[in-house]
């Protein structure tokens, strides 16, 4: 088998889904570690402020150093190798206190961020890189669904964050036989698919594209990660209980991962520009039926969370293989998840600043404008990568 085939076959890519599912277990359940670590160990909200932080610190540079090794290192020996370490991790984290558990969240922030830059630069060498970012996704929405489901019922309340790290220490550990179909590399820089060279003679340079993708993931992340780290208090403050809301957040992230799943399936028979818009519009759609009164209550905040989470995760698969295009050296992947860090620390801190007087009205125009100002600059690099120059059309002929 060569390495494209190898690449590209069935069993790739749901064990590289399950991994990176895995992977992304503490970032996305973060918000239920933290507190399951505050309620077992005594500790402040500044104190937990600092432990998020420090997770994020850990993926933010482990992905932006890996744009060093990724394509040098064997990714089945350095994802088991970073998977061991997690686990040991989560097993010292939760016999830890305070000092030592900063510096162990840390770590895992790094190890896991390390095996996510593996499975995101794998994807992208895919020939179907939307699929596979899409499935990847939605594993990854599943998981913690059922993580925010299973844990505050029979973990905590039994085991505290002691079974909470446990937990996460045998999940990583069941992804092991993953690593069996795992590929040793992606393929060569001089041999990378021939998708990526569909840029190479449009009116952008790939570089081009790859940047101004970066930079709207950035702002896609600000505007989007600043309205859902508020989401528990807007339907609070509507009226909602902490019962309804877990049942709603709970619920809705096992469900909405059918956007990740489809956008595979809606690729391969729509144009990419086409459904990035409609993504945007639905994603539009929740936040003014949020804003409206009707919004407050439960079955109308249900809709508006679950069609905000479709719309996320629909077209994340999109942007990230438009960034994929345009890294032609096949290396500058890991810094997706990098911009999504810095996304995800911007947009809450200012988010935090436009509530006025209990409102939330600059928060909604924050949101609805970074997702507009992302369409346009995902739909205009997509449209003027297609665009041969005219150079290049008027030698074919």
């Amino acid at each position: 088998m060569n390495r494209t085939e190898e690449i590209n076959r069935s069993s790739t890519l749901y064990s590289s889904t399950l991994l990176i599912g895995v992977s992304y277990l503490v970032y996305n359940m973060l918000p239920i570690i933290l507190k399951s670590a505050s309620d077992s160990l005594g500790f402040n909200e500044q104190q937990i402020g600092y432990l998020g932080s420090a997770y994020m610190a850990g993926s933010a540079l482990s992905n932006i150093a890996a744009v060093f090794w990724v394509r040098r290192l064997n990714w089945r020996n350095t994802v088991a190798i970073n998977t061991l370490l997690v686990c040991i991790c989560y097993i010292f984290a939760g016999q830890s206190q305070y000092h030592s558990l900063l510096t162990l969240l840390f770590l895992i922030g790094v190890s896991n961020s390390a095996i996510v830059s593996c499975i995101y630069t794998l994807m992208g060498d895919m020939d179907k890189s939307d699929k596979a970012f899409g499935y990847g996704i939605g594993v990854q929405v599943v998981l913690a669904g059922l993580g925010s489901f299973l844990l505050p019922l029979f973990v905590i309340p039994n085991w505290g964050f002691q079974g909470v790290a446990m937990a996460l220490a045998i999940t990583a550990l069941l992804t092991l036989p993953c690593l069996l179909w795992l590929p040793k590399a992606g393929h060569n820089i001089d041999s990378l698919p021939s998708k990526n060279l569909s840029t190479s003679q449009s009116r952008l340079k790939p570089h081009t594209v790859m940047i101004w993708g970066f930079i709207g993931i950035f702002v896609y992340f600000s505007g989007q990660s600043g309205i859902w780290a508020f989401f528990g208090k807007i339907g609070g403050d509507g009226g909602l209980s902490d019962l309804e809301l877990g049942s709603i957040f709970g619920t809705t992230l096992i469900f909405s991962g059918v956007g990740g799943f489809l956008s595979g399936w809606f690729s391969a028979k729509f144009d990419r520009r086409l459904l990035i818009s409609g993504a945007i519009f639905t994603g539009i759609l929740a936040l003014v039926l949020l804003m409206m009164p009707l919004g407050k209550t439960y079955w109308a905040f249900t809709v508006s969370f679950f069609l905000f989470c479709v719309s996320w995760n629909f077209i994340m698969p999109f942007l990230m293989t438009v960034v994929t295009e345009g890294d032609v050296e096949g290396k500058f992947t890991p810094l997706i998840p990098a911009c999504q860090l810095m996304g995800s620390v911007v947009g809450p801190a200012l988010s935090g600043h436009l509530i006025v007087d209990g409102s939330y009205d600059y928060v909604y125009a924050l949101a609805i404008s970074s997702v507009l100002i992302c369409a346009f600059i995902f739909v205009s690099i997509d449209t003027m990568s297609r665009e041969k120059t005219s150079l290049t059309l008027s030698t074919s002929h």
